[in-house]
């Protein structure tokens, strides 16, 4: 359903939904599998997703599969409010395994060009793969019930009209959870607001930053039969089809995945050759190396992250790219470095809700609730007034978070402005990165100057 529809349409037609071509049950079989890690196992979707589909041969049968595993996890509160109208029982009660084929089934039916016959036919067949042989027909019954009954009734889901109701319609109509919704009209009303939603549910191509020559990365990308293209920023090349596990300069160091608003906070720090960096909150280490090529080999860049996995990813990117940081496992609100130590560029990238990353990690948006913002705005703060002792005179602290809540951002700048103040920080600019004007990630950027 587009978001700007005034009530509830004859499909669930969103901006990112155009769908390879179906291909037949082993397809399907992958996408619920990597749907049944990411549920099951708290796994992202860009690892998961990937690795599900990676046994199928025919490259069709990947895209498809790969379609499927995200627009679920994208549409699943949409899809869930649709089979509500057509079950006997809350959705809740329906066991995971055949939850998660009806919402499968469902997106294929609502979202995605596919026959409805194939959609219940290979829904059937899933449903009996999903549960004890003795179970099969009977799993497989409901789950042709209740999608033929979803069939039937499309073109009559009754969304909320926008104009009567518009938090519900554009909770709906784009796949986001109400109190995301409320958040942002706010602050930026309903058109904008409705445009914003939309471009977050629209999957991004790969984006890679370029460590040497970007000119000569898009020749050997070219080269390789890989549509390529120079992206916003001097070091950011768009290349929406590539896979990057296939790409050698990926592999050798000499490009990085990376979106390009991770790019722009590393570069709103100021950074500049020999200067020396203090990152905290560093894992998995994109904007840290980024900081790293900066600097240059008079700078000294030391990362400080909480977890052992992701330090050690710190250090594997730097070796891989060729820069030096010294990797610190701590906690950022106590750094593991001198009490007196000062840095002209100070970097908190702290943990957030994550929900700028939706474009490619769909499910994060239903993992999050308000709670969960509140309280890690109460994290966000604690680390700021640590990353603060440690900026040098003349220097700069810059705070960035994936995300867009306004607990997160001006809320957090807002209450530290005091204790900003009589540290002798000035905040020198905010931006907010996002999907629908900046085409990136959803993040927010702010900057504090010391006398």
């Amino acid at each position: 359903m587009s978001p700007a529809a005034a009530s509830g349409p004859s499909r669930v037609r969103g901006p990112s939904t155009t769908t390879p071509a179906p291909a037949g049950l082993a397809a399907r079989q992958a996408a619920l599998a990597a749907l049944t890690r990411v549920e099951e196992d708290g796994a992202w979707s860009n690892l998961a997703v990937p690795e599900a589909v990676a046994d199928l041969r025919d490259p069709r049968d990947r895209a498809f599969a790969a379609h499927l595993a995200y627009e679920t996890l994208r549409w699943e509160g949409t899809l869930d409010a649709a089979l509500a109208l057509v079950l006997s029982r809350p959705l809740a009660a329906v066991e995971p395994a055949l939850r998660r084929v009806l919402r499968l089934g469902a997106l294929q039916l609502l979202v995605s060009d596919v026959p409805a016959r194939a959609a219940v036919d290979t829904s059937v067949q899933l449903a009996r793969r999903s549960v004890p042989r003795g179970r099969s027909a009977g799993a497989g019954g409901f789950v042709n019930g209740v999608l033929r009954a979803l069939d039937r009734r499309d073109g009559d889901l009754a969304w909320p009209d926008r104009g009567d109701d518009p938090v519900a319609h554009l909770a709906l109509s784009t796949a986001h959870p109400s109190w995301v919704v409320e958040d942002l009209l706010e602050r930026y009303g309903t058109t904008r607001t409705a445009a914003i939603l939309a471009a977050d549910d629209v999957a991004p191509g790969v984006t890679l930053r370029a460590n040497a020559d970007r000119d000569a990365l898009l020749e050997e990308l070219t080269a390789a039969g890989i549509d390529a293209r120079p992206g916003a920023l001097p070091v950011s090349i768009r290349a929406p089809g590539a896979d990057p596990r296939t790409l050698a300069a990926v592999a050798e160091g000499r490009a990085v995945v990376q979106d390009e608003a991770s790019m722009r906070v590393a570069l709103a720090t100021g950074a500049s050759e020999g200067d020396r960096v203090l990152d905290l909150c560093a894992g998995p280490g994109g904007k840290t190396t980024h900081l790293a090529h900066l600097v240059g080999e008079k700078g000294q860049v030391t990362a400080v992250e909480l977890h052992p996995h992701r330090a050690r990813a710190i250090a594997e990117a730097a070796e891989r790219q060729g820069v030096r940081v010294a990797v610190e496992e701590g906690d950022g609100r106590a750094p593991p470095v001198p009490d007196d130590a000062r840095f002209e560029v100070v970097l908190l990238d702290a943990p957030c809700t994550g929900l700028g990353t939706g474009r490619r990690r769909p499910e994060v948006r239903w993992r999050r609730t308000p709670e969960d913002a509140a309280a890690l705005a109460r994290l966000q703060e604690q680390l700021l007034r640590a990353a603060a002792r440690h900026v040098a005179p003349g220097g700069q602290l810059t705070y960035a978070v994936c995300t867009w809540t306004t607990a997160e951002t001006t809320h957090v700048v807002d209450r530290f402005a005091p204790e900003a103040a009589a540290a002798g920080l000035t905040c020198t600019a905010t931006t907010q990165l996002l999907p629908d004007a900046d085409d990136t990630d959803g993040m927010f950027i702010a900057t504090w100057q010391a006398v």
